[in-house]
């Protein structure tokens, strides 16, 4: 109750698991799609803007069988913060030309990891295990997996987004957990209004 800092952090039961077969690294794609704009607050930068702007950062993180997301806050804040991270889940836009540019961002982490020991030696034992089994799969995603033409005979990359949100994001799915300096019953007030 002391603290100058305020947080929020929300998972969804769904990671790359779920991923169809040819559209791999969907769920960490859809992790990054959703920080890019909601009905309420179109800009793509509104809720990074918002928590640079009151002294918090932000991120996620795409697991097996799991996302996650989180924030930290100026206390003062997390009313407002709150509200805006709460509409990425009952409003994400999934826009096509965000879309377009996002699977840049993941083909370029991909990029990234092919640098990784550690990222390395995951993928040898993924592709090693059982290939029936969802621990086999391809996880980051790139332009081939995302943009190429297996996944382009299931739709475009925004509309695939979209189904796996519709599909996976859904509330019996989701664990939010909030940290403020308001009592809990305050606080769990602030949960229903944002969350409703």
């Amino acid at each position: 109750a002391n603290s100058d800092k305020a947080a929020a952090a929300l998972e969804v039961k769904t990671g790359h698991f779920d991923d169809p077969a040819d559209v791999a690294g969907l769920a960490h794609f859809t992790e990054h799609m959703m920080f890019l704009g909601t009905e309420s607050f179109p800009d793509e930068r509104s809720f990074k803007d918002f928590i640079g702007r009151h002294g918090g950062s932000s991120n996620a993180f795409t697991g097996m069988e799991s996302t996650g997301y989180h924030f930290g806050v100026n206390a003062n804040a997390l009313p407002e913060a709150l509200g805006r991270f709460a509409s990425f889940f009952a409003e994400p836009l999934l826009r096509e030309d965000s879309a377009r540019r996002e699977m840049q961002a993941v083909h370029s982490e991909f990029q990234r990891n092919l640098q990784s020991d550690q990222r390395r030696i995951f993928q040898l034992l993924k592709s090693t295990c059982d290939p029936a089994h969802p621990f086999s799969k391809f996880s980051t995603g790139s332009l081939e997996t995302l943009g190429g033409a297996a996944a382009a005979a299931r739709g475009a990359p925004h509309e695939l987004v979209r189904s796996f949100f519709e599909t996976h994001y859904e509330p019996r799915r989701m664990t939010l957990c909030v940290l403020g300096q308001q009592p809990l019953d305050e606080l769990e007030e602030l949960v229903g209004k944002s969350f409703a």
